[in-house]
C-alpha cells in the first residue's frame, strides 16, 4: 500500500533538497528588520503600489533594516515587457532606495537571498510542496472548471458556506494509491495541487496587525489550489516560501490579502515556521465623481491612478511624498506645521498612526501640498527640478531654459520668499506657463492674442503714452512706488487718471490701471502677469523697450 511519502516520491522524484536545507543556505539576517516590495510586472507603478512602497522603505530605513525588492511574475499571461524595469525606474525617482534586488549592473541581483523574480525560484517551491504531500498536508485536484461550477451553484442554492472543503472537494479524501493511479493514468501530470485545511468552517482565529491591532474573523476552512500544473505557485505558497527564505521580519501589503491571513498562518504552521508580522495598509480610495460615493482608485478608470500620470503633469516627487505621508499618517501634518523646514527623514513614522478606513486622495490637497514645497525650495532648486521636468516632457522649454539659465532663474525668482510672494507654482508645468512669454520667439507666437487683448483696451492716446514712456522709463530704481509714480507721472499727460477718485472727476480718456493692464498685455501677452515692474526689471530695459516699439509698427 503506497503512502503519502512515495507520492510525493513520484510528483518530485528530482527533489532531494529539504526546507532545513534552504533555511540553511539562507540565515537569519543580521539587520534589526527586513521587508520587502513584492510587485507584479503587469504594467506601471500604481499609485496605491507606490504608497505601500513607501511605507515599507520608510519603516525599513527608520529601523536600520534592509529593503529589498521581489518581482512577483508568476502570472505570466499578465506580465508586460519592461514593466520590471520601469518599476524600478520609477521608485528610484522617488527616493526609494532598494538594497537587494534585480536587475541591477547587466541584469545582476544584488543580495544573497535571490534570485529575486518568483519565476526563477520554482525549485524552491517545489521543496515545501514536497514537504506538505509527505505529510498528507497537499494533495493533487483534478476538479474541471465545470465541476467547481457546479459546487459552487449547489452551495448557493443550499445556502451553504461557498468553497472547496470536506465533501465538496473530490480528492481530498483519496488515498495515496488512488492519487498514484489517476497520476499515472494522466500521463503523470495533475491540474493544481490543493492544501488540506482543517475543513471547519465554525472555527475561529485571532490575530495582532500592526495596523490593526487585535483582528479575529473566521478561520481558513478551504482547500486552496497553492500550486498550478505549469509548476508555478499561487500567491499563498509564494508568499510562505519567499518571505521565509528571504527572512522577511514584517510583510506590508494592501487590505485585500488581509482575509488571507488565516490561510497563511496556517501554511507557515504546516511547515513548522514562524510566521513574519503583518500590517496590512488601508486602500487608497476617491469620490466617484458621478455617484458621489466613496469608491477605490481604479487602474481603468483614473489616471491618477499612474504614477506616470504625476511626473508628465509636472508634480515634484518630495511634493508627492509629502502628500503620501499625510494619506499614511495621522499625526505627520501637525509634525509638518511644527517643521515646515526638516526633511521628511525627521519624522517619526509609527505604523499604528496609520488611517485603516480608507484615506482618500484628493487633487486639491495634493496641489496645495506640492504647492507649498515647490514655494519652500531655492530658485536654483526649483530651476533645477523645472529644467528636468521640461527635458523629459517639455523639450523646447527645456531649450530656453539651459540657452538663459540666469534670466529664467532670474524671472521664477520674482516675489519669491518675501512677504508678498504669491506662491505661484503649484506644478512644473506651471513655471513653463508663467515663463514663456520672458522669451522672445515664445512672446512673438502670442502676436495675434496679444492683439486680440489690446483691441478690448480704449487705445486713445496709448501711442503718444508709449513714445514718452520709451524714452523716460526708468527701471534702476528697486522702490515699487517710485516706479509706479513714474507711471501716473507720464499717464497724466496724456489724460491718464492717477486713481480712481480722480478718474470719476471725468475728463480722462483713462486712468493709470488701463496703463499698467497695457503694458502687462504689451509684454507678456497675457492680462496677469507676476508683478508688472519686477517683471520689466528682469526683462531689462532694451527688451522692455523693443517690445513696446513692436505696439508703435
Amino acid at each position: 500500500m503506497a503512502t503519502w511519502h512515495d507520492l510525493a516520491e513520484q510528483l518530485f522524484p528530482k527533489v532531494t533538497t529539504t526546507i532545513p536545507d534552504l533555511l540553511a543556505k539562507y540565515p537569519e539576517r543580521t539587520e534589526p528588520v527586513a521587508l520587502r516590495f513584492a510587485p507584479s510586472p503587469t504594467g506601471y507603478l500604481h499609485f496605491g503600489g507606490l504608497y505601500t512602497s513607501f511605507v515599507g522603505w520608510k519603516y525599513a530605513k527608520e529601523h536600520q533594516g534592509i529593503y529589498f525588492l521581489r518581482i512577483e511574475d508568476t502570472d505570466q499571461k499578465r506580465e508586460v515587457e519592461g514593466a520590471a524595469s520601469l518599476l524600478i525606474q520609477s521608485l528610484k525617482k522617488f527616493g526609494i532606495t532598494i538594497d537587494e534586488g534585480p536587475l541591477w549592473e547587466n541584469e545582476s541581483d544584488v543580495g544573497e537571498y535571490g534570485p529575486y523574480f518568483q519565476s526563477k525560484r520554482a525549485d524552491f517551491y517545489k521543496v515545501f510542496i514536497k514537504h506538505l504531500i509527505r505529510e498528507g498536508l497537499a494533495y493533487p485536484c483534478r476538479m474541471s472548471e465545470g465541476e467547481l461550477n457546479t459546487i459552487r451553484d449547489t452551495q448557493m442554492k443550499s445556502k451553504q458556506i461557498p468553497g472547496i472543503y470536506g465533501r465538496y472537494s473530490t480528492y481530498r479524501d483519496w488515498t495515496p494509491d488512488q492519487l498514484l493511479e489517476r497520476y499515472n493514468q494522466e500521463g503523470q501530470t495533475f491540474s493544481v495541487l490543493r492544501f488540506r485545511s482543517h475543513g471547519d468552517t465554525s472555527k475561529k482565529i485571532v490575530f495582532e496587525d500592526e495596523i490593526r491591532g487585535v483582528v479575529s474573523m473566521i478561520d481558513n476552512y478551504n482547500d486552496i489550489v497553492i500550486l498550478k500544473g505549469d509548476g508555478l505557485p499561487t500567491y499563498h505558497l509564494a508568499h510562505i516560501v519567499d518571505d521565509t527564505l528571504m527572512r522577511a521580519s514584517l510583510v506590508t501589503r494592501g487590505e485585500e490579502w488581509l482575509t488571507s491571513v488565516p490561510l497563511h498562518l496556517q501554511l507557515f504552521d504546516a511547515f513548522g515556521l514562524r510566521a513574519p508580522k503583518y500590517a496590512h495598509l488601508a486602500t487608497i480610495c476617491k469620490i466617484d465623481a458621478e455617484t458621489g460615493k466613496k469608491r477605490k482608485l481604479s487602474k481603468r478608470h483614473d489616471p491618477e491612478a499612474n504614477v506616470h500620470f504625476f511626473f508628465e503633469k509636472g508634480y515634484s516627487t518630495q511634493g508627492l511624498i509629502e502628500y503620501i505621508l499625510t494619506l499614511a499618517s495621522s499625526s505627520f501634518e501637525d509634525w509638518r506645521r511644527e517643521n515646515p523646514l526638516l526633511p521628511i527623514s525627521d519624522f517619526d513614522f509609527r505604523l499604528d498612526k496609520m488611517n485603516v478606513s480608507g484615506p482618500l486622495f484628493d487633487e486639491v490637497k495634493l496641489n496645495w501640498v506640492n504647492n507649498a514645497y515647490l514655494s519652500a525650495i531655492s530658485t536654483p532648486e526649483l530651476y533645477q527640478q523645472t529644467l528636468a521636468w521640461a527635458e523629459e516632457f517639455q523639450p523646447e522649454f527645456s531649450t530656453y531654459l539651459k540657452q538663459y539659465p540666469e534670466y529664467a532663474e532670474a524671472a521664477m525668482n520674482i516675489e519669491r520668499h518675501t512677504e508678498k510672494d504669491p506662491k505661484r507654482f503649484t506644478l512644473y508645468s506651471d513655471v513653463q506657463h508663467q515663463l514663456l512669454f520672458f522669451f522672445d520667439t515664445e512672446w512673438e507666437k502670442g502676436r495675434a492674442q496679444r492683439i486680440d487683448l489690446l483691441s478690448e483696451l480704449n487705445q486713445e492716446n496709448l501711442p503718444a503714452f508709449v513714445k514718452d514712456y520709451i524714452n523716460n522709463v526708468d527701471l534702476t530704481t528697486e522702490d515699487a512706488w517710485v516706479r509706479f509714480s513714474q507711471l501716473k507721472e507720464i499717464g497724466r499727460k496724456y489724460g491718464y487718471a492717477a486713481n480712481n477718485a480722480e478718474f470719476k472727476e471725468g475728463g480722462f480718456v483713462g486712468k493709470v490701471g488701463d496703463l499698467a493692464m497695457f503694458l502687462r498685455v504689451q509684454l507678456c501677452n497675457a492680462k496677469q502677469t507676476p508683478d508688472l515692474f519686477s517683471v520689466m526689471k528682469v526683462m531689462g530695459k532694451a527688451r522692455v523697450v523693443e517690445r513696446l516699439e513692436k505696439y508703435l509698427g
